[in-house]
């Protein structure tokens, strides 16, 4: 059965913007902090920031960050007709009572809908914008899983992208949605959750939807599945925010994704298998898989550790490999003031490797002068946020000269390049010269040494396919 689209769909959109003024005031465009995430990011309070895509997007991060017990990172998309601060406006989130002890983040779609509104479609550009809001908050934060909730047309998304990006999700929870193509891999299967919530009245999307899509999911096979139909609802109620039942399926998705060494390892075969593999995912899903394996007994556990121990040898080999070109160039390329190739290359698989000891000592030098960059970085890009005038803007200009080797360049790379696009009031384009002379001299380095950084990896990673096919099977 197809979603049925009529007037009824934007009345109940302009009812949840009349509650969400109603109920959250302070929560209003404009009057959020604009702060970049980052560990130092004010604790439990709602703040603003621009994806990598240019859309802005509100987060809070917990009062507490517990080494023992990371947060997860949980995505709140809503649906048609409605815009990011939806999130928090219909669920107690600012305040903490509503996942208080995980990063909540609420994104702006990429597609444009009807009356200046952005929607979450089954595309590629949606997609990666979402992907990329997770690599990001994964290299800034601890993170435990993933999760992506997603009301009406976000849950059409929400059942898409666990298909299209199994790797970066471990379970969605779908509100009045409904499932259309999806990609059901071996690895969904096995690793994604899949929460239906539905009002058993549902004037938008009925609830003979959420039925169709649980007998998918089950005809495919998958291990964790739930379907949640709310009852005592009107036709109207029925396609409403629901916190109490929200909260209910996010606690499901906390009890049946406990973590496996087995589940670990299959995540890094895949990423693996594909042409141009996430170095990150399989670093971090390495990591998790030998961690958890170290106490493993019974049947199959030295079988089961020795594969792990296989793959672990491609981290060394890339690490390896990614090093003696690095440090091959730097030898050759150092004059000074001089941004080189070997330098983009350098920060963009730091990113992915900086939690490995051997990388880090192999480095040391360069992995240091990062981390100082790194930090002289998130202070400039909470300066030009807080207040932004010449002065400012130069020493931010001044900062990224120097930053050739944080990899959290780009972030201020990209907010600066939206200053000079779009000048804010009290500047003129004419402030920005400096900006632009710098940015497209950096562009095609950075390129570059992107380039040269993906083919090392996915050459390493085919010479590993082809070297134990067996454990990539068919």
């Amino acid at each position: 059965m197809r979603r049925r689209f009529d007037i009824s769909a934007f009345v109940l959109a302009a009812l949840f913007v009349l509650c969400a003024q109603s109920v959250a005031p302070a929560q209003e465009y404009g009057t959020i902090d604009k702060v970049a995430p980052s560990m130092d990011a004010p604790k439990g309070q709602v703040l603003e920031w621009t994806s990598a895509e240019g859309k802005s997007y509100w987060y809070r991060i917990p009062h507490k960050f517990d080494k023992k017990k990371p947060p997860n990172l949980i995505f709140m998309l809503h649906g048609t007709g409605l815009t990011y601060g939806w999130a928090f406006w219909n669920y107690p989130i600012a305040n903490g009572r509503f996942r208080g002890n995980d990063i909540v983040i609420a994104p702006e779609g990429m597609t444009p809908g009807g009356n200046n509104t952005f929607n979450f479609t089954q595309a590629k550009p949606d997609g990666d914008q979402i992907a990329g809001l997770i690599r990001q908050f994964k290299s800034k934060f601890p993170i435990n899983k993933v999760y992506v909730y997603g009301h009406s047309q976000g849950a059409f998304f929400c059942y898409w992208f666990a298909g299209a990006y199994t790797e970066l999700v471990d379970g969605i929870v779908a509100h009045a949605g409904n499932v259309l193509s999806v990609n059901h891999s071996k690895l969904a299967k096995e690793k994604v959750a899949i929460g239906i919530l539905h009002g058993k009245a549902d004037a938008v999307v009925t609830v003979d939807c959420a039925y169709r899509t649980e007998e998918i999911y089950k005809k495919n096979g998958y291990k964790k599945l739930k379907l949640y139909v709310v009852e005592g609802l009107n036709a109207t109620s029925g396609h409403w925010p629901l916190p109490k039942q929200v909260g209910e399926m996010f606690a499901w998705l906390d009890a049946v994704n406990a973590d496996s060494p087995e589940l670990a390892l299959s995540v890094a075969l895949s990423e693996l298998a594909k042409p141009a593999p996430d170095l990150s995912v399989v670093a971090s899903s390495v990591r998790k898989a030998k961690a958890l394996s170290k106490r493993l007994k019974g049947d199959g556990a030295d079988e089961l550790r020795t594969k792990i121990d296989t793959v672990a040898g491609f981290i060394t080999a890339v690490e390896a490999a990614h090093v003696a070109v690095i440090e091959a160039a730097e030898d050759s390329e150092k004059e000074k003031g001089v941004f080189y190739a070997w330098m983009a290359h350098f920060r963009i698989v730091n990113a992915s490797l900086s939690t490995s000891s051997t990388w880090r000592k192999s480095l040391k030098s360069l992995v240091s002068k990062s981390r100082k960059q790194d930090r002289a970085i998130s202070a400039a890009l909470t300066t030009i946020t807080a207040k932004l005038n010449k002065k400012t803007l130069g020493q931010a200009v001044s900062i990224l000269q120097k930053s050739t080797l944080a990899s959290s360049a780009e972030e201020l790379e990209r907010a600066l390049r939206r200053l000079a696009d779009s000048p804010p009031k009290g500047t003129k384009a004419s402030d920005f010269a400096d900006v632009r002379t710098l940015l497209s001299s950096r562009q095609p380095v950075v390129e570059e040494g992107r380039t040269s950084a993906a083919k090392i990896t996915a050459e390493q990673a085919k010479a590993f396919r082809d070297a134990n096919p067996a454990l990539f099977g068919e």
